[in-house]
């Protein structure tokens, strides 16, 4: 009777996993094999850099441009031109500032993006220039309005931030003052490593939570903004993605190749703490977005990339994780290369 108690236990207790039905099977193999062409196609641009890495990005923030003005319905090509004009300026606003301020020769992007900026001037013309569409247009409302204003700022200065992470390292090193730059592993590889850790802890997370949660998944966050996300699956990738990124991060600091200075291996607290934040706002981020998608009615915001949907569905969680990474950054090179002690007297 014991040992019958026991086994009972022992069954009741025992994890087990859910079965995979074949359209699952289906659904995870189309998403395998296109996010290894994206990364095929993604992961030379940035390594590479420069315009390369520009052009794909720009390109990027065009379709999620297109995206966004499908969610409310409203792609005619004024709208259309005018929102990507008015995402584009908050993007690449510190290339605008130093090219006008200084008076500076179009060179190479990595010469600007060393620092982030959230510029008042295009988000003021945003607002009034999407307010005033809805005196020009009758099916155009204030809810309109105010949604596209506020995801043409987080899409702006989230590429923003995409550019930052990638060009930042080029100006903390001063390699972005060398006028003709040869592909070589110390203006490539090196200075791709943040952004490359930043997209790899997003990846994670979703591809940890994802799995986690297909095998053993059993109890719902939010069915109502999500329905096949569960709790076990958010832990999942929040677990996976910081051990993954911080085992990436610190085996690099350790062989003195570091993303930044801020982040070698006397300061490797500092990719804990990164690696630690970028999770979480990598799940808020896709529950944002896929928030979004609920209140809009829509499935996918795309089908650009079969299995994942359009460019947001596979970037509504890097942004996110893109903006936090950029701060965190800033913050902590900031606090490390500031003499406090004069400033403070």
């Amino acid at each position: 009777m014991m040992k019958k108690n026991n086994v009972a236990n022992h069954e009741r207790h025992e994890l087990h996993h859910n079965e995979l039905t074949t359209k699952t099977k289906k659904s995870m193999l189309i998403r395998i094999i296109s996010a290894v062409v994206l990364i095929c196609l993604v992961v030379p641009a940035i390594i590479l850099g420069d315009w390369i890495y520009f052009i794909l990005m720009s390109l990027a923030l065009c379709f999620a441009c297109y995206e966004i003005l499908g969610c409310a319905g409203k792609r005619t090509a004024f709208i259309y031109i005018v929102y990507v004009i008015f995402v584009a300026l908050i993007a690449f606003w510190p290339m605008f500032r130093e090219i006008v301020k200084n008076s500076a020769s179009f060179n190479r992007p990595d010469a600007y993006y060393g620092v982030i900026l959230l510029p008042i001037l295009p988000v003021v013309l945003g607002f009034f220039f999407m307010f005033w569409l809805t005196v020009i247009y009758k099916d155009f409302s204030v809810v309109d309005a105010s949604f596209l204003i506020t995801m043409g700022i987080l899409l702006g200065f989230g590429f923003q931030c995409l550019f930052y992470l990638r060009y930042f390292p080029m100006v903390n090193r001063g390699l972005q003052t060398i006028k003709s730059l040869t592909f070589t592993p110390e203006t490539t590889i090196i200075p791709a490593l943040l952004i490359l850790f930043v997209f790899l802890s997003a990846v994670m997370t979703d591809t940890g939570a994802y799995f986690v949660g297909v095998l053993f998944g059993k109890t719902k966050m939010n069915e109502r903004i999500s329905p096949n996300k569960t709790w076990e699956g958010f832990f999942g990738g929040i677990i996976i993605s910081f051990l993954v990124c911080s085992s990436v991060g610190l085996i690099f600091a350790f062989c003195d190749m570091p993303f930044l200075d801020s982040f070698n291996k006397e300061h490797w607290y500092n990719i804990l703490i990164l690696s630690f934040l970028t999770p979480f706002f990598a799940t808020l981020g896709d529950f944002v977005f896929s928030a979004i998608k609920r209140y809009w009615g829509i499935k996918d915001y795309g089908k650009l990339i079969p299995g994942h949907g359009g460019v947001l569905d596979r970037l509504d969680s890097i942004i996110f994780t893109s903006i936090v990474a950029s701060i965190t950054v800033f913050i902590v090179t900031v606090m490390t290369s500031m003499d406090w002690v004069n400033i403070l007297v």
